[in-house]
């Protein structure tokens, strides 16, 4: 799942943006007085996508409604995945998104949110790959996965025994994938959907699924902005509970149960 995964070492990375550009603090415990920024993959459908030159996606709408509740502008800015968690520890951004897994290495470098998304993984084949239904069957073969997802932190567990083969972004493993350069494609189980959705005819399956309960996801920010991080949680909370998280959920994600993928802590 894109619970998607995790970084090793915060570098800067340049980052393009959508729209303006930021300053380095604000009164408001954002980057830039009255506008939070948002660092996101435009290749991360269905979280984080680009439609008709627009960006969209769950994460993209649910931001959108948390930034109007807490009276923000919001202005989001394209990077390759592995580049996220970076750009939220050089304060290129304010919060990063696109399904983050909460994990003990990224909290040493970020703070997160409350979490408000939980999912499942997918082992993506095409019609001749040598993996079969059984976890086993993945020794010794190529799997890819997206540099820094959740996916690529938990491969050894994942997809024990196979080499790991790592992309910076869902695009490039997938047409790795139709080369024949990789035999699996470990992604999140939503991601596998949208890839069969978009190429009904090259006869994309989700050989395995596994259920990742346990693995959460939240929105990254920096590390000690108290204030930040309590309007953002209460905003969060808010639109959970207006119907706005479910509503968005079920535009998204119309064939998962909305039961198993909203935390807790946002029912109540």
């Amino acid at each position: 799942m894109k619970l998607t995964t995790f970084l090793k070492i915060a570098i800067a990375t340049p980052l393009f943006a959508i729209s303006i550009a930021h300053g380095q603090s604000a009164n408001d415990g954002t980057l830039t007085l009255g506008m939070m920024l948002v660092g996101v993959d435009a290749n991360n459908k269905p979280y984080t996508y680009i439609d008709d030159g627009k960006m969209v996606g769950f994460d993209v709408d649910l931001l959108r409604s948390v930034a109007k509740e807490m009276n923000l502008k919001i202005d989001f800015r394209v990077q390759d995945f592995s580049g996220l968690l970076p750009a939220v520890v050089n304060r290129q951004v304010d919060v990063a998104a696109g399904c983050i897994g909460i994990t003990n290495s990224r909290s040493k470098m970020v703070d997160f949110s409350e979490p408000y998304l939980l999912g499942i993984l997918s082992l993506a084949t095409l019609p001749g790959s040598p993996i079969t239904s059984e976890i086993e069957s993945v020794k010794g073969r190529r799997i890819g996965v997206v540099q820094g997802t959740i996916e690529d932190t938990l491969s050894d567990q994942f997809a024990p025994g196979a080499e790991i083969v790592r992309f910076p972004n869902v695009n490039a493993g997938f047409l790795s994938m139709r080369s024949k350069y990789i035999d699996g494609y470990l992604i999140d189980k939503s991601q596998t959907d949208a890839l069969v959705q978009k190429y009904p005819k090259i006869g994309l399956v989700s050989a395995i699924d596994l259920t990742a309960n346990t693995l959460i996801a939240g929105y990254p920010m920096q590390k000690g902005n108290e204030a930040f991080k309590a309007k953002f949680n209460a905003a969060l909370k808010t639109v959970a509970r207006n119907g706005i998280w479910q509503l968005l959920y079920e535009k998204y994600f119309p064939t998962y149960p909305v039961s198993k993928a909203l935390p807790t802590d946002l029912k109540h």
